[in-house]
């Protein structure tokens, strides 16, 4: 890795165990960026067979050895463990949670979603707990490598979690951004993703199909009923929020797709439960008929069957 002036060497932290459970794309990227930081150790968790990570961004390639760690532990407790899981691998994670997360270990959870705490209260405190959202685009390459293709910038709720787990990064232009009130934060990436995900994912086309006009009105229609049960929840979206995401997807390359998209085209699960379902969910909590993420969620429902 080579130095660079954006990467403050001279930075002193304790020694620190931490570890990256799911070490897919997302992880991956983290993963490049804690290995600047000489003064932790880095443990990898995963289920597929991996030995080496492979990040290419602007004109570097970094490479990071990502053997199965659990055996390495040899009885040490993490002082960190970073969750880089899909909603739908969570059930299945539960026997990695009850043997990496104990007292002392601070967990950060990065993930689309809602209330990314709850599935790891029974393991850990929830003041021990950050949620975390992440806007890194990342492609895999054909070499199972991944392609990064802008800085990591990173949000939070504010607070000495989110300085704690900030320090562990060396890289001045990772940006964690923190917000007193990280709901409405939360949602409103939950519905332009959602929205635009239910689009190219039910299509199987990229943002290409947004100059046609019914799709757009389509794509309106589904930001405007999802925007009434954010502001139910509590969010503070503003009036014209769905406008601006209108004209936001004209500057949009035609090739963008969207992970929804990916998911299919890759035949993976779709995540339905992070995104359009948990709009569904609390749509029917707050007693506001969403039947256009319902639509979505029965659609794909079958697509993720297919899968």
């Amino acid at each position: 890795m080579p130095p660079s002036s954006k990467y403050n060497q001279n930075q002193i932290v304790s020694k620190q165990l931490v570890g990256i459970l799911g070490v897919g794309a997302i992880g991956s990227v983290i993963a490049k960026e804690l290995s600047f930081n000489k003064n932790i150790e880095l443990f990898f968790f995963h289920r597929s067979e991996k030995k080496e990570i492979q990040v290419q961004f602007e004109d570097k390639k970094y490479k990071l050895p990502a053997t199965n760690s659990f055996g390495n532990l040899q009885g040490n407790q993490l002082d960190w463990l970073i969750i880089c899981l899909k909603e739908y691998h969570f059930e299945g994670a539960k026997i990695w949670f009850e043997k990496l997360i104990f007292p002392k270990t601070k967990i950060t959870v990065i993930r689309n979603g809602m209330e990314l705490k709850k599935p790891l209260l029974p393991y850990a405190k929830e003041d021990r707990i950050l949620e975390c959202m992440i806007d890194c685009p990342v492609q895999k390459n054909s070499n199972g490598s991944y392609l990064q293709m802008k800085d990591v910038q990173l949000a939070s709720v504010s607070g000495d979690l989110a300085n704690d787990f900030k320090s562990l990064f060396f890289n001045k232009k990772l940006i964690l951004q923190q917000f007193e009130y990280f709901k409405t934060v939360t949602w409103k990436k939950l519905i332009e993703s959602a929205s635009l995900g239910a689009i190219t994912c039910l299509t199987g086309e990229t943002c290409w199909i947004f100059e046609k006009k019914e799709i757009k009105n389509w794509y309106q229609k589904i930001l405007e009923e999802s925007i009434l049960v954010a502001r139910a929840d509590g969010a503070i979206i503003p009036i014209d929020f769905a406008l601006q995401l209108l004209k936001k997807v004209k500057t949009y390359p035609k090739e963008k797709g969207s992970s929804m998209l990916t998911d299919r085209l890759m035949g993976r699960p779709i995540e339905l439960g992070a995104k359009n379902g948990v709009i569904s969910k609390l749509g029917e909590k707050y007693k506001i008929p969403t039947p256009l993420n319902d639509w979505v969620c029965l659609m794909l429902k079958f697509t993720n069957r297919k899968s």
